[in-house]
């Protein structure tokens, strides 16, 4: 008895059965659907129907079938139906039964425009992926031609400047050789912040680990930055807490680009005033030390509407002709923190000034009273040297890099030097000249450095597996870096290069 309840509430019959007689009139119907009176066309329900009208006088059985038919009712309500046409032999009318399916058709729809749309996403996705990739791509080799192209004229200046500065020159060309230096060194950095911020964009940039000392790193930004504050008549303060660990374990080079970024930043926008480097220990715990550092200046200060927007690429607040820079410094500041698991906020009061906190974390050993760092870039190793004068094969291009390495070698007097601008000539001229060391471009036209090193030590020649070959190359990606080493290359020199780090690097590797 309560089945029969719950089945007359809930059960809604979804099929209406009509009879016709030859003619295509309404025989019975049963109005589950659409009401019709005895009589009436079955047309009358729907055009469709007046297709089907030469099966209306079949004597015989069949039974045809349609499915995905739309029908409107007198109410203007629509069903999506299968409709089944049924003839009989015997005489008897003819059967029509619609079934209203349109709850299913309706979800099958949704399905179906859901997997379509899914479908459709998945290729715009895919087509919107192989644009950024090659967008990233086409970047990526624009910066490193870029990058490429303007190392090797700075090269030129940078060598030549150090060239310059042993010679005889009265005090006033002595100066201008420094402003010549110093804008050199300026436009090398704008060029080095381009490529450090397309590697953290595309995760190419690494953090490597290495034991320094802390200490001894932030007493040389103090002497560093006094002598600059003093130059803008204002104050560099730096207040280090000595509870913290002399010697860290975490990426020198990077921590001092994130310190050195900042304090830039505060004394470029700081005309009076001081600014102030301060470091703290928040705690210790498992062999990890936790430090805020904060970067404090009293000069202009940022609006408040523009904060969330000053670590954005290429972003400069104020008067670009009165505070030069690319607009990176920040930005790449961002990237290093946060690769070194790090967090960095700023506060700001607009003519008040700006404070950076940060807070990172390093590793640092227990006993760190044992520990003795040997500083090996004073050594000089051409004072070991076994001969009185070494051949060394530069291969390169740039006829700027050509004759900067040229002077710079003369003056030692310790080498004699073959030079090769073309690949298709540097395997010709090992195979008949023995080498003590070979300086290789890694863009050489013809055939690229790595590829003519690989060559190198694959020839049957005594001395090509163990000669050192150094690539000279701007192309400093992880990726490149391991793919030299695989080749075969020794060591690697980053353009532009200036005479120390030459000569420190090819005596390195002579014997």
């Amino acid at each position: 008895m309560m089945l029969e309840t719950y089945r007359g509430k809930y059960f809604h019959p979804r099929t209406q059965f009509i009879t016709i007689d030859n003619l295509g009139k309404v025989l019975e119907s049963d109005d589950v659907l659409f009401s019709l009176k005895k009589g009436d066309e079955i047309a009358s329900v729907s055009p469709f129907f007046e297709g089907l009208a030469a099966y209306f006088d079949i004597q015989e059985d069949n039974d045809i079938k349609f499915t995905c038919v739309h029908l409107e009712n007198t109410d203007a309500q629509e069903y999506t139906c299968d409709i089944e046409f049924k003839t009989f032999a015997n005489g008897q009318p003819t059967l029509i039964i619609i079934h209203d399916f349109s709850d299913h058709y309706t979800y099958y729809q949704e399905v179906a425009q859901s997997r379509n749309e899914s479908v459709i996403n998945s290729q715009v996705l895919e087509l919107k992926n192989k644009y950024l990739k090659e967008k990233e791509d086409f970047k990526n080799t624009f910066i490193a031609n870029f990058s490429h192209e303007l190392r090797n004229p700075l090269t030129g200046v940078t060598s030549f400047c150090s060239v310059l500065q042993k010679t005889d020159m009265t005090t006033e060309q002595q100066d201008y050789v420094e402003v010549i230096k110093s804008s050199a060194d300026h436009l090398k950095n704008m060029i080095g912040d381009i490529l450090e911020m397309s590697k953290i964009e595309v995760g190419k940039l690494s953090i490597e680990e290495e034991l320094f000392n802390f200490h001894e790193l932030i007493e040389m930004l103090n002497f560093t930055y006094s002598v600059k504050a003093r130059q803008k008549n204002i104050e560099f303060d730096v207040d280090l807490d000595p509870k913290i660990p002399k010697y860290i374990e975490s990426d020198k080079t990077r921590i001092k680009q994130v310190l050195e970024n900042l304090i830039e930043n505060a004394l470029k926008f700081t005309s009076k005033g001081k600014v102030t480097l301060n470091i703290k220990e928040n705690q210790r715990r498992a062999r990890k030390v936790n430090l805020n550092i904060r970067i404090s200046d009293t000069g202009i200060g940022i609006p408040a509407d523009k904060i969330d927007t000053i670590f954005n690429s290429f972003t400069q607040l104020n008067n670009p002709q009165k505070y030069s820079g690319t607009g990176l410094g920040l930005s790449i500041v961002k990237g290093l923190v946060e690769l070194m698991e790090g967090k960095i906020y700023v506060e700001s009061k607009e003519k008040e000034g700006t404070t950076f906190k940060l807070n990172v974390s390093f590793k640092y050993p227990i006993n760190q009273e044992s520990i003795s760092l040997e500083d090996k870039s004073d050594i000089e190793h051409k004072n070991f040297l076994s001969k009185e004068k070494y051949n060394i094969l530069l291969a390169e291009d740039s006829e700027l890099a050509q004759m900067a390495v040229l002077k710079i070698l003369a003056q030692e007097g310790h080498f004699f030097l073959d030079i090769i601008s073309n690949g298709e000539d540097v395997i010709e001229s090992v195979i008949h000249n023995e080498y003590d060391l070979i300086l290789m471009d890694i863009r050489m036209p013809g055939t690229h450095g790595d590829e003519l090193t690989k060559m190198i030590r694959s020839l049957p020649v005594q001395n090509c597996k163990t000669i050192p070959i150094l690539a000279i190359t701007a192309n400093l990606y992880d990726d490149d870096k391991k793919r030299y080493k695989k080749m075969g290359m020794n060591d690697i020199i980053e353009k532009p290069f200036d005479e120390k780090t030459l000569l420190k690097k090819i005596y390195k590797h002579l014997k």
